[in-house]
């Protein structure tokens, strides 16, 4: 093993000594809240674009199950979250981005 410190290595330890500061108190760093979508809001923003589950699938291809899944509380990630976001503010681009995909792969 090598004595040299790499750039990276000490990028690690600043990192390191940054977040031990930050945890005993000694340094703020900037932090955001990201709030938990409810399964009400998945049931809401799904009964907005589709009447059921299987509409929503077949519009979005997101699999049936899933947004059950969702919609009885199990936790979303944030790129299922950020996806929801915007199928609530505009289905039409979610549909269009997808049809767009699927010419690009087919030709």
């Amino acid at each position: 093993m090598t004595k040299d410190r790499t750039e990276l290595g000490l990028d690690i330890e600043a990192g390191l000594r940054e977040a031990i500061a930050h945890r005993r108190g000694d340094l703020a760093l900037e932090s955001r809240h990201v709030e938990v979508m409810p399964a009400a809001r998945v049931k809401e923003i799904r009964k907005s674009v589709a009447k059921s589950t299987k509409e929503f699938e077949r519009r979005f291809h997101i699999p049936a199950r899933t947004v059950e899944g969702w919609e009885q509380g199990r936790k979303l990630g944030a790129s299922d979250r950020v996806l929801l976001t915007v199928i609530a503010a505009d289905p039409e681009a979610v549909e269009r981005a997808l049809a767009e995909e699927a010419a690009g792969a087919e030709g």
